[in-house]
C-alpha cells in the first residue's frame, strides 16, 4: 500500500472531491453541534463514508443509507429494551440479524443491497453501546438516524450543488469506448489468422466493462444529468452488447474453421464480410446499408443452402452468425442513438431488457451464507469475550466486529483489507493522540477547529478518489474523527481514546479470524464455482428445464465471464481457464435450439436428438466433480449422424433448422477432424443407433 500512495498523483478534480466532502463534513458537523445532538462526530464521519466523486453513485447510495439506518434503529428499538436482562440471548439475536441482513445483502448485485447491509450493523452500532442503558435506546436511536441522516444530506446537497460531477458523461465516454472495442473485435474476428488467446483477451475484457456499465446504469435515477432515468434503457443496451460477444467468437471459429479444412472462401463472401467490417466501423450508422448488407448474405446463402459438405455447412452457419453480427450491432448502435436522444425505441427496449435483470445475474448463495455466518460467529465471539470479562469497551468492540465482518464482504478474501483497515486505524490512533494532545487544547471557536482539520482531512480525502487507496484515506479520517468524538467542549482522556482504538482493533481483528476461518475462498475456488455454475445451466439447457430464455442463458453466462477476468490476477493458473469457458456459451445456444428443433422435427429425429442432449447433460453434470473430463467420443459421433441425416433426408425448412446448431455444436465440442456427411455407397443407410447408458431413442 504504501508504494500506492507514494505514487499516486492526484488531479485537479480529486482536490476538488476532497475540498468539497471536507466542506460537506464540517457543514454537518457544525449544524449537529448548533443542535446538540448526542454525537456530532457521526454526522462528520457519514460524510465521508457516503462520498463519492460522481454525484448520481453518492445520491444513490445516500438513499439506501438513509433507509437502511432507519430500518437497524427500528429493530435496535425493538430488541434492546425486551433482550437486556439476557445478555446472551441479546447477543445471539443481534448477531443472527446481522448475518441474516448481510446475507441477503451478498445475494442482492445493486445498491438497493445497502439497505439491508446498514440495516444489519447499525442495530450493532445502536444497540450495543445502549445495553448498559437500555431506557436510553430511544433517544439514542433517534440520535443516530438524525446524526447519520444529517451528514447523509450534507453531503448529497453539497456535491450536487458544488461543482458536481455527474455520472451521465462518464457512461456516455466510456460506452463510445466500448463501441470501439466492439468495432476492433470484430474486425479482428473476421480474421483467421488472429491469434485467438489475443481474441479471448479482448472478449474478455469487454464483458468485465459491460458488468461495469450495469452497475453505474444503476445509479442514474438519483442525477440530473442527459440520461437521468435511463437505466433502462442503458441495461439493454448492455445486454445487446453483450450478445455481440458470443457472435464474434461464432465467426471467427467458422472462418478458423473453413481454413482449416482447406476450403476456399468464395469472393462474394470476403466482399461480404469486408463489408461489414466497413459498416462496423463507421462513426454514422446508416440502416439502409444494414439491409443491403442482410440482402446479400440472404442471397449467398440460397445459393449453397443444399450444400452437402462440411465447408458448405460451415458457410451456411456463418450466414446464420453474420446475420445475428448485423442485427446486433444495429440494435446496439439505435438504442445508444435513441439514449442520446432521450427516447430509445420501445421494440428495442422490450427485446433486449428482459435479459437484464436479476435472472440474467450470477448469485453466490454459498458466498452470502458463509459471509452472513461469519458475521454472527464474529460478533458472537466477542459478545462473549465481554460478557465473561465485564470489559467496559466490549460493546464498541462488538460493534467494529459487526462492521467490520460486513463493509468488505464484497471481496473473496476480504481479509488483506481488513488487516490493511487495522493498520491504518493504528496509524489514525497516533493521530489522535496529537490532535487530543497538541491541538485541540488550544481551538477556541469553530472557524480554528476548520483550519485545524483541514490539511489533514483534505490531504487524506484526495486517497478516497481512487480504488487502489480508498480504504487507506477513509479509515485514517474516519477513524480519527470517530476516536476523537469531538463535542461542543473540549475534554481530554486519552485513557478513553486509547481503549476505544484498542476496542475497534479487537473487533476488526475479531472479525478477520471468523472471515478467515470461514469467508475465505481463494480466488481459484472462486472461479471453478462460476464455472462450475455454467455448467449447471448447460446441464439444464440440455435437460430443457432450464426456466429462462435464450438471452438470459447468454447473459447469464457472460456475467460470470465478466467475474472470472478479474480474479484471474490472483489466479494466474486458471487463464486456460477462462479460455475453455469462452466456447460455453456457444454450446448453450446451440442445446438450446436443438430443444426447440425436437418440438418441430419428425419423431426418429426428435427422439435421436433428446439422447443426445441427454448424454451432453451428464457430461456436463460428471464435469462438476471431473473438471478435465473430456466428450464421451460417442456424442461427437452422433453429432456426425444427425448432420448426415439432416443433409441426406430431411426437408429443406426443417434441415436448416438442425443443421445450424449441430455444426455449432460440432465446432464447439471438438475441433479435430471433419464430418463424413455423405451415405454409404451400400443401401445408403446410417449406422445403427447405439445404446448410451442404458437408454435408446
Amino acid at each position: 500500500m504504501l508504494q500506492n500512495i507514494l505514487s499516486f498523483r492526484p488531479k485537479p478534480v480529486d482536490w476538488i472531491f476532497s475540498v468539497k466532502t471536507f466542506a460537506a463534513s464540517m457543514l454537518a458537523l457544525y449544524i449537529a453541534m448548533a443542535f446538540d445532538l448526542d454525537r456530532p462526530v457521526w454526522s462528520m464521519a457519514t460524510v465521508y463514508i457516503v462520498a463519492h466523486p460522481l454525484s448520481g453513485v453518492l445520491a444513490s447510495k445516500a438513499v439506501y443509507r438513509v433507509l437502511g439506518t432507519l430500518l437497524g434503529a427500528v429493530v435496535a428499538v425493538i430488541l434492546i429494551p425486551n433482550l437486556v436482562n439476557a445478555p446472551v440471548v441479546l447477543s445471539a439475536v443481534l448477531a443472527l440479524w446481522v448475518g441474516v441482513c448481510l446475507f441477503f445483502a451478498r445475494l442482492d448485485r445493486t445498491p438497493r443491497s445497502y439497505v439491508l447491509m446498514l440495516a444489519g450493523y447499525t442495530v450493532a452500532l445502536i444497540g450495543f453501546p445502549s445495553v448498559t442503558d437500555p431506557i436510553g435506546v430511544f433517544p439514542t436511536a433517534i440520535a443516530r438516524f438524525q446524526e447519520i441522516t444529517l451528514g447523509i444530506l450534507c453531503a448529497t446537497l453539497v456535491g450536487h450543488i458544488i461543482l458536481p460531477r455527474h455520472l451521465g458523461p462518464v457512461i456516455a465516454a466510456q460506452i463510445d469506448g466500448w463501441m470501439g472495442d466492439v468495432a476492433k473485435l470484430v474486425t479482428e474476428s473476421f480474421d483467421a489468422d488472429m491469434d485467438p488467446d489475443q481474441l479471448d483477451r479482448d472478449r474478455a475484457r469487454i464483458a468485465s466493462d459491460l458488468g461495469e456499465l450495469r452497475g453505474m446504469a444503476l445509479h442514474l435515477g438519483y442525477e440530473k444529468s442527459r440520461f437521468a432515468g435511463q437505466t433502462r434503457e442503458l441495461q439493454a443496451l448492455q445486454s445487446a452488447m453483450a450478445s455481440l460477444l458470443p457472435v464474434c467468437f461464432a465467426v471467427h471459429d467458422r472462418l478458423t474453421a473453413l481454413k482449416a479444412a482447406d476450403v476456399r472462401v468464395p469472393e462474394e463472401l470476403r466482399r461480404l464480410c469486408d463489408d461489414i467490417i466497413k459498416h462496423v466501423n463507421q462513426e454514422s450508422h446508416d440502416p439502409a446499408l444494414v439491409a443491403d448488407l442482410h440482402h446479400g448474405v440472404t442471397a449467398f446463402r440460397d445459393q449453397i443452402r443444399l450444400a452437402d459438405d462440411w465447408g458448405g455447412l460451415l458457410m451456411i452457419n456463418l450466414c446464420d452468425r453474420l446475420h445475428r453480427l448485423l442485427d446486433f450491432h444495429h440494435d446496439c448502435r439505435v438504442l445508444w442513438d435513441g439514449i442520446r436522444a432521450g427516447k430509445a425505441p420501445s421494440d428495442l427496449l422490450g427485446r433486449w431488457y428482459g435479459a437484464a435483470g436479476a435472472e440474467g445475474m450470477d448469485r453466490d448463495a454459498n458466498g452470502a451464507v458463509r459471509s452472513g455466518i461469519a458475521a454472527m460467529v464474529a460478533v458472537i465471539a466477542v459478545c462473549a469475550f465481554w460478557i465473561a470479562t465485564g470489559w467496559n469497551a466490549g460493546g464498541t468492540a462488538a460493534m467494529m466486529a459487526a462492521v467490520g465482518s460486513s463493509i468488505m464482504s464484497f471481496l473473496d478474501n476480504p481479509v488483506p483489507a481488513l488487516k490493511g483497515f487495522m493498520r491504518y486505524t493504528t496509524i489514525a490512533v497516533g493521530g489522535v493522540v496529537f490532535y487530543n494532545l497538541m491541538i485541540l487544547p488550544g481551538i477556541d471557536g469553530f472557524p480554528l477547529l476548520v483550519l485545524s482539520f483541514a490539511p489533514y482531512c483534505i490531504v487524506l480525502g484526495v486517497f478516497m478518489t481512487s480504488q487502489v487507496t480508498y480504504g487507506f484515506g477513509l479509515a485514517m479520517v474516519v477513524n480519527l474523527v470517530m476516536i476523537l468524538n469531538l463535542d461542543t467542549t473540549f475534554s481530554s482522556d486519552i485513557e478513553s481514546i486509547l481503549g476505544g482504538g484498542v476496542a475497534s482493533l479487537i473487533g476488526f481483528a475479531a472479525a478477520a479470524v471468523a472471515i478467515a476461518l470461514i469467508r475465505v475462498v481463494p480466488a481459484d475456488q472462486s472461479i471453478m464455482r462460476l464455472v462450475r455454475a455454467n455448467w449447471r445451466d448447460i446441464a439444464a439447457v440440455a435437460r430443457g428445464s432450464f426456466a429462462h430464455g435464450r438471452l438470459i442463458l447468454v447473459r447469464r453466462l457472460l456475467d460470470r465471464q465478466g467475474l472470472i477476468l478479474p480474479r484471474l490476477a490472483m489466479a494466474p493458473q486458471r487463464r486456460d481457464t477462462l479460455i475453455r469457458v469462452m466456447p460455453e456459451v456457444s454450446i448453450a445456444s446451440a442445446l438450446y435450439d436443438l430443444r426447440m428443433a425436437t418440438l418441430f422435427a419428425n419423431k426418429p429425429v426428435s427422439d435421436r436428438i433428446k439422447v443426445l442432449l441427454r448424454s451432453i447433460a451428464r457430461h456436463f453434470e460428471a464435469r462438476l466433480t471431473d473438471p478435465d473430463r473430456l466428450p464421451d467420443p460417442w456424442i461427437v459421433e452422433e453429432v456426425d449422424n444427425l448432420l448426415r441425416m439432416a443433409v441426406s433426408d430431411l426437408a429443406a425448412a426443417e434441415r436448416e433448422r438442425l443443421v445450424l446448431p449441430l455444426v455449432a455444436l460440432r465446432r464447439t465440442l471438438s475441433k479435430a477432424g471433419v464430418p463424413r456427411l455423405r451415405k454409404h455407397s451400400g443401401g445408403g443407410m446410417l449406422p445403427a443407433q447405439p445404446t448410451i447408458m442404458g437408454e435408446t431413442a
